[in-house]
């Protein structure tokens, strides 16, 4: 996370002496722009997903023009974590504007490859099961359910601007320099990435940890046991109570003269109100199946390592994290690699918004003190506190806060025009200042 000066204007001249990572703040979204030193002495830059869901406040247009203003119109690298609206949506709702925009090459999960069937099944199936999931569950309208909606919304994406189709449409539409088609790749754990000739020229390495191929992996969406799940950081170094204390109870009425505790009937309702709700349980499962299919990139440059983890869940964790799904034989401890990695990472992208199903852990655990991170996240989105579910969750961020040294950064830190280009950096709480004199920026 650069801080910025007031004393040029210019971008290239406050960033020339290394990285710079901007994250806009834009709602309930990842947008998210890495600049880096090119070998001509200009930037070169690398956008990592464009797009919001919930909470959306309405300003990802300009924070699109910004970038377009402040990049020259040019990026590098455009990659897309995986199809989620709150990850794609301004590439549909912003087109007009990325139309014009010059890109060298575009990254995408083996999950989005045209010429993989099974991929496409697979993609084909959850739009069709979210489709379902958002007639059935506005039809029906009980309590809670605007959560799962928006879930099965971010899935489809289809509330405006083109929706995640048209985000796909743009995304494999982009231009060169030259006016030739932008090329596609689309990566898997392991795999050798091609990097567009300007990053490679500068210096820049980068590796694919995520997804894996795996698809029993990739269906692992939880383990309680390495997620923060508690309210407060004090029992999540161990396994998840395995009840709330909210059931117990100090005593029991037993009926006297061997009478039933409960009527048939009292049974049956019981059980049916135990159930899960399944269409809430489908909502989520289809929501976990894509986060499970971003790309997870470690990007080094002059030796400083950055990890994007886009909303990488469990499986996608644990094929990086310990090289396959953990207890089987070979898989019990992390690998040499995945600790070497974490041990010297120095900016880390908050995987899920800050949510208890990403960021395992073993992650915050193993990464170096000291290490930056961001979070695009805003509360109240998903989640209750009451029940220990909200995102961001409150135990990871403190785990974060203390790891990072308090240098952990949230995209709901300042609102979005709440503090003047003119008021200097004293007034606000991080460091803020505009390219163009007068103006608001839209990013930390």
């Amino acid at each position: 996370m650069a801080t910025r000066t007031t004393e040029s204007t210019d971008s290239t001249a406050t960033a020339a002496a290394g990285i710079r990572i901007r994250m806009y703040r834009v709602g309930f979204g990842d947008f998210f722009l890495m600049s880096v030193p090119a070998a001509d002495g200009t930037m070169a830059h690398i956008l990592v997903d464009c797009g919001v869901h919930a909470h959306d406040l309405g300003v990802i247009g300009g924070a699109v023009e910004q970038m377009k203003a402040d990049t020259g119109g040019k990026l590098a690298l455009v990659i897309m974590t995986h199809r989620h609206a709150d990850h794609i949506s301004g590439f549909a709702s912003a087109s007009d504007v990325f139309q014009t925009f010059a890109v060298e090459r575009v990254w995408m999960s083996w999950f989005e490859d045209p010429k993989d069937k099974q991929a496409l099944k697979i993609q084909a199936g959850i739009a069709a099961t979210a489709a379902h999931l958002q007639a059935a569950l506005a039809l029906r309208a009980a309590p809670g359910d605007d959560e799962y909606l928006r879930m099965a919304g971010n899935a489809l994406g289809v509330s405006k601007g083109g929706g995640n189709a048209g985000a796909l449409v743009m995304l494999h539409g982009f231009k060169t320099a030259e006016g030739g088609p932008t090329p596609v790749d689309y990566y898997a754990a392991g795999d050798t990435p091609t990097l567009p000739a300007s990053l490679a020229a500068a210096g820049l390495e980068a590796d694919i940890l995520g997804p894996p191929r795996d698809l029993n992996l990739v269906a692992q969406m939880d383990n309680a046991a390495h997620q923060y799940l508690t309210s407060g950081a004090a029992n999540d170094d161990g396994p998840a109570e395995l009840f709330s204390p909210a059931y117990a109870v100090r005593s029991f009425p037993w009926p006297k003269d061997d009478q039933p505790i409960f009527t048939p009937q009292e049974i049956e309702n019981r059980v049916i109100a135990s159930q899960p709700d399944a269409l809430a349980a489908a909502a989520q499962k289809a929501d976990n199946a894509l986060n499970n299919q971003s790309v997870v990139v470690l990007f080094t440059f002059r030796d400083k390592t950055l990890l994007f983890s886009g909303d990488a869940q469990w499986g996608n964790w644990a094929n990086f994290l310990f090289g396959g799904a953990i207890g089987t034989p070979g898989h019990t401890d992390l690998t040499d690699r995945s600790r070497q990695v974490l041990g010297n990472l120095d900016f880390y992208k908050v995987g899920h918004h800050g949510s208890t199903n990403a960021t395992p852990m073993d992650v915050v655990k193993a990464m170096k003190a000291g290490c930056v991170a961001m979070c695009s996240t805003d509360p109240g989105a998903y989640g209750n506190p009451l029940k220990g579910t909200e995102v961001p969750r409150t135990p990871l961020l403190a785990a974060l806060t203390a790891k990072t040294g308090n240098q952990l950064a949230r995209s709901d830190q300042v609102p979005v025009g709440s503090v003047p280009a003119t008021a200097g950096l004293a007034a606000v709480a991080a460091p803020f200042k505009s390219e163009t004199p007068g103006t608001i920026d839209y990013w930390i």
